[in-house]
């Protein structure tokens, strides 16, 4: 089979926006609820618990759209690798919208008692669903369509875009939690939800022109479209996919545990304002949208396998002296602290991610090979605030048991990581072509 060409220059326009806005309007979404959840809904829809217990409750609705991601992952996958990128596309950020548009619009406890927990959890599994095909598919969509020497670079412009809507939700939050304490907690804090729909149609006009990716073209024209790319993946490939899995559990760890922990950790335990933390993490975010891609571009120079390593060891190191600030109650090194840990740690993994998951799987089952990270996902990133929060409250507030499970969890995943075959290490760095529909990685 003949090699899939060169995308004209032309091309690369459409495909920055679409993955790159795609994602972070739907990663605004899905870390505005995360975020909400650490400072509003726990009052909100689980006022009958102490304010500790109420934290872990709401952060358990977060996680309840984590195991909805990974269901979401593998149905998008199987129907990305059947009937195209586009398409699926276009459907997960729809869904996002609609759900994310219709949180704002909840009734409280104190209007509907139970049923509010239960429809803000049934809204999370939508959510959970929808960005479980999405950040696959972009990452998907920017490899299929970049040159060999930059598929790490174009991989990358998703998750660059995710750093975007994290920015974007940590700052509507911001701006929202400034007014007075009752008009946040009875209307402030949906004004960002509803305004997810005016960025969902935006979105969904700019994905509307995108191509379908070369790759997927060529696998029509030759009728080689897996009729069952899932067991296609686990028949023939069942080393790499454990690599993703541990590799996704590792970075997804670190990144949940900054954007989420953290934040109930500083308002909650230490008791400092709420402007701290999002100003921390705006600023973390600020600059992670600009490292992501730095260091994709590095990987396709040096290798993402090496660089995604150094990321998981620094995880496991910097968490020690990271508490240690935070511990601080200095706002300006919790800044510091959180900007290292957002903007540099999780880029030297985030960063690379993309083009090192895509290019360890065949064009007919890439799809549904990238979205196996998001199974990992759901453990790393689903159960981690619950994890660390019960942590937390067992040790009376000593934050270095949560220290030990993230060092913990980020040196098991290097394991799995520095077991990538060495052919796709090598095809990471471009000195090998990549591989074209129908070869084996």
């Amino acid at each position: 089979m003949s090699a899939v060409s060169v995308p004209s220059r032309s091309r690369w326009p459409y495909v920055f926006v679409s993955a790159f806005l795609g994602t972070a309007i739907e990663q605004y979404d899905f870390l505005l609820y995360g975020t909400a959840s650490a400072l509003v809904f726990s009052k909100i829809f689980f006022p009958n618990l102490d304010p500790l217990a109420g934290t872990i409750a709401s952060l358990g609705t977060y996680a309840a759209g984590y195991f909805a991601r990974g269901a979401g992952a593998l149905i998008c996958g199987h129907f990305g690798d059947r009937i195209g990128r586009k398409k699926l596309l276009l459907a997960t950020l729809l869904v996002m919208g609609v759900a994310s548009t219709a949180v704002g619009c909840l009734p409280t406890y104190a209007m509907i008692g139970l049923w509010a927990p239960v429809l803000l959890t049934t809204l999370r599994v939508l959510q959970g669903f929808a960005i479980g095909g999405e950040q696959s598919g972009a990452i998907v969509l920017g490899v299929e369509s970049a040159p060999a020497h930059r598929r790490g670079l174009y991989g990358s412009w998703s998750n660059s875009g995710s750093y975007g809507g994290a920015l974007l939700s940590t700052g509507a939050l911001l701006l929202t939690s400034l007014l007075p304490e009752p008009a946040f907690l009875s209307w402030g804090w949906r004004v960002p939800f509803l305004f997810s729909a005016v960025l969902v149609v935006i979105g969904l006009v700019g994905r509307a022109k995108l191509p379908e990716t070369p790759e997927f073209k060529q696998l029509q024209a030759t009728r080689s479209v897996a009729r069952f790319p899932l067991r296609d993946l686990l028949r023939d490939q069942p080393r790499q996919v454990l690599i993703v899995f541990m590799a996704r559990f590792g970075e997804i760890t670190w990144s949940v545990f900054v954007l989420l922990f953290t934040v109930a950790y500083v308002t909650v335990q230490l008791k400092l304002p709420r402007s701290v933390i999002l100003g921390a993490v705006m600023s973390g975010a600020a600059v992670g949208v600009f490292t992501v891609p730095l260091f994709a571009a590095l990987s396709d120079r040096i290798g993402r396998k090496p660089l995604y390593l150094f990321g998981l060891l620094v995880c496991a190191l910097y968490v020690w002296p990271y508490f240690s600030l935070l511990n601080t109650r200095d706002p300006l090194l919790i800044t510091l602290a959180i900007v290292v840990a957002l903007g540099v740690v999780h880029p030297l993994m985030y960063g690379p991610q993309g083009g090192f998951f895509a290019d360890m799987f065949d064009a007919r089952v890439r799809f549904s090979g990238v979205s196996i990270g998001a199974i990992g996902a759901v453990i790393g990133g689903g159960i981690n605030p619950v994890i660390c929060s019960s942590l937390l409250a067992q040790r009376g507030g000593d934050p270095y048991g949560v220290a030990w499970y993230i060092t913990g969890s980020a040196l098991f995943a290097a394991c799995f990581v520095a077991w990538t075959p060495k052919r796709t290490a090598a095809q990471s760095t471009g000195a090998e072509p990549h591989a074209v529909p129908g070869s084996q990685v």
